[in-house]
């Protein structure tokens, strides 16, 4: 099996998890902790089309004679075309060497090398200039739609928009930062800067998987981005705090409010 992981923070998935020894390869497009990022704004669908990573393997595949191409050497073409954040590996990676990308991904014939257009690949290249970290996606569509706007009451509607988005975020790192500072005051309160300035290895599993599950139902969606980057920090809370669902329970009105 192999697995190509687009999202941030996605090297997350793998890194401790995926054993060497089950035949499994996978590349993420992002480290454990860094952002994946967005690329190919379309001015015209308000929208970006294509992500830095998934852009470079699937541009190499359209480039390449798969059926010749290793795995491991398509890794490395991705690694290096994308520069925005660092493309892992993880697994078993002799997988990766011995076999060909056209077994995973489709073993249509190509007779011959495709030609490659240095004026398309210069053109790809410029548009990937406007990469932006996933998180950051919504926030930065609403500014480039309000830029292309020529209707005043659209604009007008767009920054009403763009403030609500910038607000939820601030209400959002408050209250994570808050939840953070309440579990760790009885008697961790040292740690609170290591809790929420350095992303600790997750070993609790059970108490992460618990904790995001009550701060889903009873705080906030999520399925938003910018909620999403921020529970590193409770994942840290986890490997230093016992009962962190029943912490956050205890206090939720004061927190919540």
């Amino acid at each position: 099996m192999v697995i190509y992981i687009e999202a941030c923070e996605s090297g997350s998935m793998l890194e401790g998890l995926l054993p060497a020894n089950i035949n499994v390869y996978g590349t993420t497009a992002s480290s454990a902790e860094e952002p994946s990022y967005a690329c190919y704004y379309d001015a015209k669908r308000g929208t970006y089309l294509g992500d830095v990573y998934s852009v470079a393997w699937m541009e190499d595949s359209d480039a390449e004679q798969i059926n010749k191409e290793s795995l491991l050497t398509q890794y490395q073409v991705a690694k290096k075309n994308t520069n925005t954040s660092h493309v892992m590996q993880y697994g078993d990676l002799n997988l990766g060497k011995s076999h060909n990308v056209s077994e995973f991904q489709g073993a249509g014939t190509q007779p011959m090398k495709p030609i490659r257009n240095p004026f398309t690949d210069r053109y790809n290249d410029l548009l990937k200039r406007d990469a932006v970290a996933t998180v950051d996606v919504r926030v930065s569509t609403v500014v480039h739609r309000l830029d292309n706007s020529e209707s005043a009451v659209e604009k007008a509607a767009l920054k009403r928009e763009l403030v609500q988005l910038l607000n939820d975020r601030s209400t959002i790192s408050e209250h994570i930062y808050q939840i953070a500072s309440v579990a760790l005051s009885i008697k961790h309160s040292h740690f609170y800067e290591t809790v929420t300035q350095k992303r600790m290895k997750l070993t609790q599993h059970d108490c992460y998987k618990s904790v995001t599950q009550y701060i889903h139902t009873k705080c906030f969606d999520l399925q938003n981005e910018y909620v999403l980057n921020k529970l590193w920090i409770m994942a840290n809370l986890c490997e230093i705090v016992s009962a962190v669902e029943s912490l956050i329970a205890n206090d939720k009105n004061k927190l919540l409010n």
